[in-house]
């Protein structure tokens, strides 16, 4: 089977029944729809973009790179389930690894980086505690050059070449299989139904974690749960993103409020995060070797922090789970999936 037959064959191993009966010339001749040829165009562009990446993060000079890198990692990671399902070939799978492992070793960079910005917009608003949160920026940037030493010597081992090469000889094939094949009406509307067949069944996972998340977050609002919120809300988004590209109707508002909601759940996350550096420093005082920085200083650092991170949970909250807003997302799912079920069955 060529590598353009594997795109759409994989495809078919989890599609509906009548999907699954469609024979290989009729899918090759669908992926003449424009649906296909989107998701492609998709894919190489947050690939290249990735790939441009690196170097500016080598480099170390944009102290941006290093989360646009993480976001271009998961978007592509969110479009290649699309393009590639379960059973996937051995280089998508081998190309979704590696990105993982990029988007995890910038892991401890991202964070300095989210540190750091804590403090600057501490000291931005000028409270009473100004000279504690500058004596606490002056540990950080240091503290970031070395952990950007570590991390980009471990980012410079990681090839991405050969994985990416395969998937561009992927599209490659496919696109000339596309010029020779004949146009089918009906092999268009196969193809295009298993494009959102597999959005639906990615729809419905990612919502249930994101509400998951939602409600686990009402009654134990720990660091360790709102990361698992954050990270459920990025891949409900990047997936609207998706559907907004294909112009799903409706698409276009629940991306808007993701991308809201996704702002004040970062903002909380980052102060989690600076709230629990905060407390190993007051308890272990020595590991970190910040002078000029006493226990009075790092518990006002705390309040003022916590009262922060108070605003941004209270904005989550009202966000979510009664508010108009987000019954309106649950409904536009529960509407768009709906549409698919019946849609199956018609076929």
């Amino acid at each position: 089977m060529s590598a353009s037959t594997n795109i759409v064959g994989n495809a078919r191993v989890h599609a509906a029944p009548a999907d699954i009966r469609k024979s290989s010339e009729t899918l090759i001749a669908g992926q003449q729809s424009w649906e296909w040829a989107k998701l492609r165009k998709i894919a190489l562009r947050q690939m290249d973009k990735f790939i441009d990446l690196v170097p500016l993060v080598l480099r170390n000079e944009d102290l941006t790179a290093v989360n646009r890198m993480r976001v271009t990692c998961r978007r592509l990671e969110e479009i290649l389930d699309l393009i590639y399902v379960k059973p996937r070939p051995g280089h998508i799978k081998k190309l979704r690894r590696r990105l993982k492992l990029c988007r995890c070793t910038l892991g401890k960079l991202r964070n300095c980086d989210a540190l750091l910005e804590v403090a600057n917009n501490a000291i931005a608003v000028k409270p009473a505690e100004i000279d504690a949160w500058q004596v606490l920026r002056q540990y950080l940037q240091p503290l970031r050059t070395r952990t950007a030493a570590k991390t980009l010597e471990k980012l410079g081992r990681v090839n991405l070449a050969m994985p990416y090469l395969r998937m561009k000889r992927d599209f490659a094939l496919s696109t000339r299989c596309r010029s020779h094949a004949r146009t089918n009406g009906a092999a268009t509307q196969a193809a295009t139904a298993i494009i959102y067949n597999g959005i639906a069944r990615s729809l419905a996972s990612r919502w249930r974690q994101f509400a998951a998340a939602v409600e686990k977050s009402q009654h134990d609002p720990c660091e360790h749960v709102i990361h698992g919120m954050r990270i459920a809300a990025k891949r409900l988004r990047y997936l609207a993103e998706v559907m907004n590209k294909l112009h799903i109707a409706g698409s276009m508002e629940v991306l808007n409020w993701l991308k809201s909601l996704q702002s004040t759940i970062g903002v909380w996350h980052d102060l989690e995060i600076m709230e629990r550096m905060l407390r190993d420093i007051l308890e272990h005082p020595k590991s970190f070797h910040i002078e000029h920085l006493t226990a009075e200083h790092i518990e006002s650092l705390i309040r003022h922090n916590h009262e922060t991170k108070k605003r941004s949970a209270e904005q989550f909250f009202q966000m979510t789970r009664k508010s108009r807003d987000y019954q309106q997302v649950k409904s536009w799912v529960s509407d768009f999936l709906t549409s698919r079920r019946a849609n199956v069955a018609h076929h």
